[in-house]
């Protein structure tokens, strides 16, 4: 099998849409992704990354966004693969339910499924602490767990479109998102190509990693594509795709004004007919228990669940955000 390391990805600028237009669709169908640009302009990125800042505060263990030396995993927020902060109420901050109530966020998911009526994730975000004070703080390199977000025999043709608002600028320095562009054409034949893999897999569990030795990866490398903070990135859950940082060395860090490296979040919608009163029934709780999920919202998966959450210890360390005082069109996201 080859290094994961040996799978850089290229990065490139590429083309941007706007949210809702016939060519973003367009461009999904055929590489499995597309950038909508400015789903948040730069006035409304920075409140976002204000309000993620005021969460990570009020989670009561000591994190000041201007001392980086309250950075430290004691005091952060547990996170998982690619830096991805999914519980501790993250899901119902008021950075998350700012985010997702952004006309133009929801313009993007609405054309794709051509439905109003869509029920939102309560994903958490990726968070990238300065690895230039703590090497310990980079995420997982992209070829290490390159995967597919849905099972490929219980859950044929497109179930889903992920997405993730990124409120930094990328870099090839920093690092990102990673799609294999077209991948998702992959996906009708992995089932024969990797009978005994997914066999192991229960039918219930949307993640598939991809083989990194696949002979397709060869013809088609992955991309690292070009993100300006408040632009969208939108994925089909059946497309190969990862984070990695980049290439390095990031910049050096001003103690005196220390910033993320990167601050993404991870925003999802479904039509609401996917899904069911008791799934329903269970996110109405979960706002008010302040529980957060993964992308998909046709059935219930609590994120706090984590193994990697629960290994980490002692969760009633932080604090809670209060319940999210929804207004019409948030409740009707809830379902």
């Amino acid at each position: 099998m080859k290094s994961p390391q040996k799978l850089t990805p290229k990065y490139v600028h590429v083309p941007r849409f706007a949210a809702g237009s016939k060519e973003s669709i367009e461009y999904l169908d055929s590489e499995g992704y597309v950038v909508i640009a400015n789903a948040l302009s730069e006035t409304e990125a920075n409140h976002a990354l204000d309000l993620t800042w005021d969460f990570l505060k009020e989670l009561g263990t000591g994190v000041d966004r201007n001392d980086v030396d309250t950075w430290d995993d004691d005091q952060w927020p547990v996170n998982v693969h690619g830096g991805i902060v999914p519980s501790q109420g993250i899901g119902h901050s008021a950075a998350q339910w700012y985010i997702r109530s952004v006309p133009a966020v929801k313009k993007a998911f609405a054309t794709v499924w051509d439905d109003e009526d869509l029920l939102v994730s309560f994903d958490g975000m990726a968070l990238w602490r300065p690895t230039d004070i703590n090497p310990m703080w980079a995420t997982d390199r992209g070829g290490a767990w390159l995967h597919i977000d849905q099972h490929p025999i219980s859950r044929p043709g497109r179930q889903c479109v992920q997405g993730a608002v990124t409120l930094t600028r990328t870099s090839p320095e920093i690092g990102g998102n990673i799609v294999v562009p077209g991948s998702h054409k992959w996906f009708a034949d992995i089932h024969k190509r990797y009978a005994d893999r997914l066999a192991s897999i229960p039918v219930d569990q949307d993640h598939f990693r991809f083989p990194t030795d696949d002979p397709q990866l060869k013809d088609t490398p992955p991309i690292m594509a070009h993100m300006e903070p408040g632009d969208m990135m939108l994925w089909d859950s059946r497309t190969v795709h990862c984070s990695s940082p980049g290439t390095g060395p990031v910049p050096k860090t001003d103690p005196a004004a220390p910033k993320l490296l990167r601050a993404a979040s991870l925003v999802c919608m479904m039509p609401k007919a996917h899904s069911n009163e008791d799934v329903m029934a269970m996110r109405r709780k979960a706002v008010l228990d302040r529980l957060s999920t993964t992308n998909w919202s046709d059935r219930w998966i609590n994120a706090d669940q984590f193994p990697m959450v629960l290994e980490a210890g002692d969760p009633t360390k932080y604090r809670l955000p209060p319940v999210p005082d929804l207004d019409e069109n948030q409740r009707a996201m809830v379902g």
